[in-house]
């Protein structure tokens, strides 16, 4: 359906049945009929150059060393997520009253930690005439539900300092707006083959990055992964020559041998559950990492 805005006056496509209408020119958002008039954004301060370099300096684990310099940028996109505004207050509790904000989309087009911290400081009105490049995103949450899952730090904080001091409390948080928050997705090229990454734009933190495992980094990934393999192993081998069965069997050759395999075997398998994450760098070519976890292998 056609929309147009009531803000820039722009017309645009609106997919049907949306709860919310956001304006892909000024960011303007419609909830059946109403306008959003405090609607903020976080300007990027960085551009396509530099997010990518925030990229490229990262140097997860077993990298190429010349990743920095042999990739190339593909494509940039600059993307912005609706976020919802909170004046947070828990009556009688001033001190403890800020601003938060809560991601209003259920899934993000691309990666973001799903207890990803948005600041609610350094925002700035929304103008049609910024980021008219990028593109928008539109809410998917109502207010209420975001704020349900994003408000129980605050609630917690809340409570346990209104314990210290005897005194019952009160959720007064407002809904005060949108803000929308920027984030680089970019696209890189290296060896022939295509990566992913994405970098807040405001903060210049990488979130999310795909990247090639190196030679290097398979063969070191082996060499360590063998060392914790033998090192367990020679520990459990230790520890059984030194348990009360071997100091029984000392005049029992077969069975001092049987207590030293065992010890050996057991020590060797817990060695190699251990090193599973580093011998899966060996034989893969591509890793994930995200700013929230452990690095992964795909």
């Amino acid at each position: 359906m056609k929309v147009r805005c009531p803000y820039c006056g722009a017309e645009y496509e609106a997919p049907e049945g949306a709860q919310y209408l956001v304006c892909p020119y000024c960011g303007t958002v419609l909830r059946q009929g109403q306008v959003y008039e405090k609607v903020y954004v976080f300007k990027a301060s960085l551009d396509k150059t530099d997010a990518f370099k925030r990229a490229l300096s990262l140097r997860p684990w077993a990298s190429p060393e010349d990743l920095a310099s042999s990739a190339s940028l593909t494509s940039a996109e600059l993307h912005f997520l609706p976020l919802y505004l909170y004046y947070v207050y828990f009556e009688p509790l001033k001190e403890l009253a800020t601003y938060a904000t809560a991601l209003a989309v259920e899934k993000p087009p691309f990666y973001v930690p799903r207890d990803y911290r948005f600041p609610a400081r350094w925002r700035i009105p929304f103008k049609p005439s910024l980021e008219r490049t990028a593109v928008f995103h539109q809410p998917q949450l109502d207010p209420e539900t975001a704020w349900a899952a994003a408000s129980k730090p605050y609630e917690k904080e809340a409570r346990s300092y209104a314990a210290a001091f005897k005194k019952p409390i009160s959720d007064k948080t407002t809904f005060e707006g949108i803000v929308y928050y920027p984030f680089w997705r970019l696209r890189y090229a290296y060896g022939g083959k295509e990566y992913e990454a994405v970098v807040d734009a405001a903060e210049g933190d990488v979130v999310y990055m795909e990247y090639p495992v190196s030679r290097t980094g398979r063969g070191t990934s082996a060499a360590i992964a063998l060392s914790i393999v033998l090192g367990a192993a020679l520990l459990g081998l230790f520890g059984a020559a030194v348990s009360p069965a071997a100091f029984v069997a000392v005049h029992n050759q077969r069975l001092l041998e049987t207590v030293a395999l065992a010890g050996l075997a057991g020590g060797g398998v817990a060695g190699l559950i251990s090193a599973s994450k580093l011998l899966a760098f060996t034989v893969e070519r591509k890793a994930i990492y995200r700013s929230d976890r452990d690095v992964e292998l795909v």
